[in-house]
């Protein structure tokens, strides 16, 4: 009987130090959540940066891009993030450039960013001059250079939270609104192309912090590549993108693609590696195999992200889907001026 009661209080040890790990873990992922939360809260991000500048989404982050091509241009993505998560993130985009009058082009889009109890939402304007560098007439080679205001606004839903302290003063106001302004240069010139762009350039609560709330750190985007024709119908497009910010953080993504492309239409398949660096190290984050096509007017793309970083275990990994048409110019009838 004794040697039974001595396993039963070795049984009842055991319940016991089971039911604290469990606290203490359910304790760590609530601290996990209100950071991340919380963190994001009163750290604000615009747009979110995925693939959609491999997607035919690149005027999203670039607005010199605003009205590249003679056409209508309208591009739609969707990015799910953290698969795992009952209410995992997920951002929706669309936005619309074309060539306005002359030389000058125009863009609109709006973003919702959809994040447990955090939604936000965004809308950009903004325009774009082009030079070109030689009379080709095909808009091959040209510089440009434009601007754009994205208006910011984000609500916080107090209702799917459970706080501790109710009255915490971090919890007083569930809404924000942000000006952030966008300025950005792009070449294209022999198959070379190269852009770059200031992204985030606080114009309202420039000051760092202004009543807990803090401004998205500015960000500096350089994407630069090369399309090496194997044949006139073949191609492959090794391209870099550095996306620094102001936190001394940035992310670099390595893209080679390939194409196959016809009068209209064209398939591309290829693939993204993206790794963080900042002054504790590095981390790569993920590995994405791209696709994208057009049929006539009509192009699409997909990207599935493979995490490589030890969260993604837990949380899942994420996708993009992106559609989009060119129409034709029903703005400018009178095209490109040479």
């Amino acid at each position: 009987m004794e040697k039974i009661f001595r396993i039963l209080d070795s049984v009842k040890l055991f319940i016991f130090a089971k039911i604290h790990a469990t606290l203490i873990m359910r304790k760590i992922y609530t601290l996990f959540f209100v950071v991340v939360f919380l963190g994001s809260y009163k750290s604000q991000e615009t747009l979110p940066f995925y693939q959609q500048y491999l997607l035919g989404g690149d005027f999203l982050f670039n607005p010199a891009l605003y009205g590249s091509t003679d056409d209508v241009v309208l591009n739609l993505n969707y990015q799910k993030q953290f698969s795992n998560f009952d209410q995992s993130p997920n951002v929706q985009s669309i936005g619309m450039h074309a060539n306005v009058i002359d030389r000058l082009g125009a863009g609109l889009s709006f973003f919702r960013d959809q994040n447990g109890p955090i939604s936000s939402n965004g809308i950009s304007a903004g325009a774009a001059y082009f030079i070109p560098i030689d009379d080709d007439g095909e808009r091959k080679n040209q510089f440009s250079f434009g601007t754009n205001v994205n208006f910011y606004n984000m609500n916080i839903d107090l209702g799917m939270l459970n706080p501790q302290d109710p009255g915490d003063p971090v919890l007083s106001s569930n809404s924000l609104f942000l000006v952030y302004a966008n300025l950005g240069m792009a070449l294209n010139y022999r198959n070379f192309f190269a852009g770059v762009s200031v992204n985030d350039i606080a114009l309202s609560n420039d000051i760092p912090i202004v009543n807990g709330i803090e401004p998205e750190p500015t960000k500096v985007l350089i994407h630069t590549g090369y399309d090496w024709y194997v044949t006139d119908e073949f191609y492959v497009t090794p391209s870099v993108l550095a996306n620094f910010n102001t936190n001394s953080s940035k992310l670099v993504d390595l893209n080679v693609m390939g194409t196959v492309n016809g009068d209209e239409n064209s398939f591309s398949a290829g693939v993204s590696f993206r790794t963080a660096i900042n002054k504790f190290g590095n981390q790569s984050l993920g590995f994405s195999p791209v696709i994208k096509g057009t049929v006539n007017n009509f192009f699409f793309g997909a990207t599935y992200n493979f995490g490589l970083s030890d969260i993604q275990q837990y949380a899942g990994s994420s996708f993009m889907l992106s559609i989009g048409y060119k129409l034709e110019n029903f703005i400018n009838t009178r095209g490109y001026r040479y």
